[in-house]
C-alpha cells in the first residue's frame, strides 16, 4: 500500500475504511479497482467466471497478470475496454498475448496512439476480432447480469466520450462502470431510460474530474458508494467528492491501494 502526504481536506472528504459489513456464505461476486495510479484496471470474479475491465498503463501490464494469478484467474470469459486512451489500453496488448479472453468489447475508432497499435498487432496475433457494440447489449457473467451501454454516436471530438458504460446486478446489488465520460456521453445517459436506475456502487468517470452533469449525474445514480482511480498527483476535484458525499454515498480512491468490493448478492463489503 502507497504512503501519501495529502491535504488534510482531503483525508477528510476521502474514505478509505475497513469494510462496511459482512457477507453471508454464498458465491461472492469480487470486483477490485487495482491500484495503478490514474488509470482503470477493474477484475470482476464470480464463481468460475472472471473478467478484466481497461488495462491501465502499459506498464500496468505485470500488476495485471499477477492480479489474475493471485486470484486464481486463468482466462477471461470477457475483456472490455471501455475507450482506447493508453491509461485504459496501454496493458492490453500484454493481457492478451497472456490470459484467454472468450470475448473483447471496445468503441470503434481509431486513437492513433502507440498504444492503440500495440493494441491492434495483439488482436491480430491472438486472433480476437473485437465486438463493438452501437446499442444495449446484454448477456450473464455467472448467475450476474452485465449489460453494456455504448456511446449513441460513431464520432466523439473527445475520447472519453466514446467510453461504454458497463451495468452489473447480481441479485439486489448494482453496479455502474462510467469510464472516463465527459459531458456530452453523460447527456447521452441522462437522457436514456437508464437515467431512472439507482446503483450501489459507482465507478466514477474521468478518474474524479468535475464537468457541468457531474453534479446531474451522481443525482441520477445515487450510489451508495464511489470508487474513484486516481493517484497522489492528481487527485480528484473537491466538487466531484463533496458532491458524492452530499448525496450520502461513501467515497473510496485507489490512491492508497486496491480497493474491492464483494458482493453476496445481498450485501456489499469494502476492503
Amino acid at each position: 500500500m502507497r504512503k501519501t502526504h495529502l491535504p488534510a481536506l482531503f483525508l477528510a472528504l476521502l474514505l478509505f475504511l475497513a469494510p462496511l459489513c459482512g457477507c453471508a456464505a454464498g458465491p461472492r461476486l469480487t470486483v477490485t479497482f487495482l491500484d495503478v495510479g490514474k488509470a482503470d484496471c477493474i477484475l470482476l470474479t464470480l464463481e468460475d467466471h472472471a473478467a478484466v475491465i481497461d488495462c491501465g498503463e502499459q506498464d500496468d501490464a505485470e500488476d495485471l497478470l499477477a492480479a489474475l494469478a493471485q486470484a486464481g484467474v486463468e482466462e477471461l470469459d470477457f475483456l472490455l475496454l471501455t475507450h482506447l486512451d493508453k491509461d485504459h489500453i496501454g496493458g492490453a496488448d500484454v493481457l492478451l498475448e497472456n490470459v484467454p479472453v472468450g470475448a473483447l468489447y471496445a468503441p470503434d475508432y481509431d486513437k492513433g496512439n502507440k498504444q492503440y497499435e500495440q493494441y491492434v498487432e495483439a488482436l491480430e496475433e491472438v486472433g480476437i476480432e473485437p465486438v463493438h457494440p452501437t446499442e444495449a447489449l446484454s448477456f450473464a457473467f455467472g448467475p450476474a447480469l452485465v449489460t453494456l451501454l455504448p456511446g449513441e454516436k460513431a464520432v466523439y471530438e473527445e475520447s472519453n466520450d466514446y467510453s461504454i458504460f458497463l451495468a452489473l446486478e447480481y441479485g439486489q446489488t448494482s453496479f455502474l462502470f462510467a469510464g472516463d465520460a465527459e459531458e456530452e456521453r453523460l447527456k447521452e445517459y441522462l437522457d436514456s431510460d437508464w437515467a431512472d436506475r439507482r446503483f450501489d456502487v459507482l465507478k466514477v468517470p474521468h478518474h474524479g474530474r468535475a464537468c457541468d452533469l457531474t453534479e446531474a449525474f451522481f443525482a441520477a445514480v445515487s450510489p451508495r458508494f464511489a470508487i474513484i482511480t486516481c493517484s497522489e498527483e492528481e487527485m480528484p476535484d473537491e466538487e466531484v467528492v463533496s458532491g458524492l458525499q452530499a448525496l450520502g454515498a461513501k467515497v473510496y480512491g485507489t490512491v492508497y491501494g486496491d480497493v474491492t468490493v464483494v458482493s453476496d448478492g445481498e450485501t456489499l463489503s469494502i476492503r
